[in-house]
Formats: structure tokens, C-alpha cells, sequence
């Protein structure tokens, strides 16, 4: 038999409820040579008997002890087979061509070391909230700002993969994948495949829209360094990493600020955006950070005088 030549590696927790549509979206591919791993990351459902349900020859499935997704996607990982892996989320869609447009790209540019599709977002009810399949600057410099590249949209080769695991820490957790495109970007070119291969659909029980304040600011002090620390980041971006640091700091600060509960660590991370990168102050973020401080700091000064009285 001949080995595959994708690898959909599909991490689960405890999502027995949804994850069938979402397998049997990846099962309708049009191209159709390659393996779906799916990786139960420890679940106390019934994953497994409703992934064995589908019985295709090309689903594997595997169990492990609970590590987060970016563990599950590493275990995956080692046990793929095909010369390109793409990562899936368990609750999202991808459409029959997601496959069919890395291959025809592969074969009309030759073999690339990471590409990425584009996709669209849905809302609960199946309404388009974006589309994110052009960006105005080369793909490596945008992720220095943001990530918009869902976990779903990239396809590595495997040696790379294998070379270039995610991050185990947890709590690194739902900035692993960003923290991963990072290292890479650092070594490799994005190459971008302008099509829509699938979409992500929003919901409350997504961990971006679950994650509390204190989680955030663990995550982010991580995160900036990493990649302070990554030599390869400082060759191909030099100069950026004290931006990348400042800015994760101000990401935390407008966290705490909209909690309206941490006035005093807010300011303290105000403060150590500015030693990163005195030019911070100028951005969005910052602004926005200093907006809330004072406003909370208004309203708190308001409800004294109106007690008092």
C-alpha cells in the first residue's frame, strides 16, 4: 500500500458531540490520497466509539494520556505518514477542495517547505463574520503582528514538523500554534494559496473565547520569551523582537483593563511595553490600555463620592 501523501491530524477533548461532521467533511475531499489521525487527548466521552462508527480505511485512531493540543498534534505527528501534514480542529469544517488546492499549488511551484490556504469565519448561525485569504504584506511579516492564520490553514512537510514540534508547555496553550508559525516564519517562507479551503466557526466554547485575564497574562509573559529567546527570530527580523515583546505586554494591559480589576498591573505592564520599545506608546493597543486605566480609575473615584455620601 502506498503512503499517503497529506496527513490530517485531528486533535479531541471531549468533543464526541461534534467532531462526526467535521471528519466526515475531511473524508468528502476531493483529492483523496491521504490519512486522518485522529488523536484523543485523554477524553472522558465516547470519542472513540463514534469515530469507529465512521469505519474508513483511512481513519487512524489514537488515544493518549491528557497534554493539550499542542502534545496531541506532536503525537500525531510522529505518527504520520504522508510528506504533508495539516493540522485540524475538531469543530470546524473543511471544504472538498482544501486538499485538491495544496496538491495542484504543490505540483504547478514544487515542494514547499509551509503553505497556507485561506478560510472564512462563521457565526453561530452560519453568517459570514470575515474572510482571510489576502494580506497586504508578505505572510512571514504579518505574523510578527498578529495570527491570522487559523491552526486549520497550514500544511508542513514532515521532516519540518518533525524537526519543529509545538510547544508542550500549557500554559503556552491557544497561542501554540502562533508561537509555532513564528519559528518557522524565522526559517522558512510562508508560501499563500489565495482559495478558501474551509471555515471556522465561532462559538462560545472555543478557548479564545473562554480564557480568563490571569491565563492571558501567563501565556503572554511566555510567549514574548520564547521568542525574545529564539536566535533564528533576532537573524531573520532583527530588531523586532523587543516590538514583539512590548506588544504582547500591551495585550495583557488591555486584558486587565477591561477586567477593571487590575488597575495597579495593568500600569506595571504599561510600563514594560515602554521599556521594550519606547515606540509602543503610539499604538492602538496602548491607547486603549491607558482609555480603560483611566476610565476604571473614574468610575471607582465616582462610586467613592457617592458612597461617602
Amino acid at each position: 500500500m502506498s503512503e499517503p501523501y497529506f496527513s490530517i491530524i485531528v486533535p479531541s477533548y471531549n468533543r464526541a458531540d461534534i467532531i462526526t461532521p467535521t471528519l466526515e467533511a475531511i473524508l468528502r475531499q476531493e483529492y483523496q490520497n491521504f490519512e486522518l489521525l485522529v488523536v484523543d487527548d485523554g477524553s472522558r466521552d465516547n470519542t472513540a466509539e463514534v469515530v469507529a462508527r465512521l469505519q474508513d480505511p483511512r481513519i487512524r485512531y489514537f488515544y493518549k494520556e491528557n497534554g493539550e493540543r499542542g502534545a496531541a498534534r506532536n503525537y500525531g505527528t510522529q505518527q504520520a505518514r504522508g510528506q504533508y501534514l495539516n493540522f485540524f480542529d475538531s469543530d470546524d469544517e473543511m471544504y472538498p477542495n482544501h486538499l485538491r488546492v495544496v496538491w495542484e499549488f504543490i505540483q504547478a511551484h514544487g515542494l514547499m517547505e509551509v503553505m497556507h490556504t485561506g478560510y472564512e469565519r462563521l457565526d453561530g448561525q452560519g453568517h459570514l463574520i470575515s474572510e482571510v485569504c489576502v494580506f497586504r504584506e508578505d505572510t512571514n511579516e504579518v505574523l510578527l503582528h498578529d495570527n491570522p492564520l487559523a491552526c486549520n490553514t497550514v500544511f508542513v512537510r514532515r521532516d519540518i514538523a518533525l524537526a519543529n514540534p509545538f510547544v508542550e508547555d500549557r500554559r503556552l496553550s491557544s497561542a501554540e500554534d502562533w508561537e509555532l508559525w513564528l519559528r518557522l516564519a524565522s526559517r522558512y517562507q510562508f508560501h499563500p494559496i489565495r482559495e478558501k479551503t474551509f471555515c471556522l466557526r465561532e462559538h462560545d466554547g472555543r478557548s479564545l473565547n473562554t480564557i480568563a485575564p490571569e491565563s492571558v497574562r501567563i501565556r503572554d509573559e511566555l510567549f514574548g520569551q520564547l521568542v525574545k529567546h529564539n536566535p533564528d527570530f533576532t537573524r531573520r527580523f532583527p530588531g523586532k523582537a523587543g516590538q514583539f515583546v512590548a506588544d504582547r505586554y500591551t495585550f495583557i494591559a488591555l486584558t486587565l483593563a477591561l477586567s477593571k480589576q487590575h488597575r495597579t498591573t495593568t500600569a506595571h505592564y504599561l510600563w514594560k511595553a515602554m521599556q521594550q520599545d519606547f515606540s509602543v506608546m503610539w499604538r492602538r493597543r496602548f491607547l486603549a490600555s491607558i482609555k480603560h486605566l483611566l476610565y476604571s480609575g473614574f468610575a471607582n473615584t465616582e462610586s467613592a463620592i457617592h458612597y461617602s455620601f
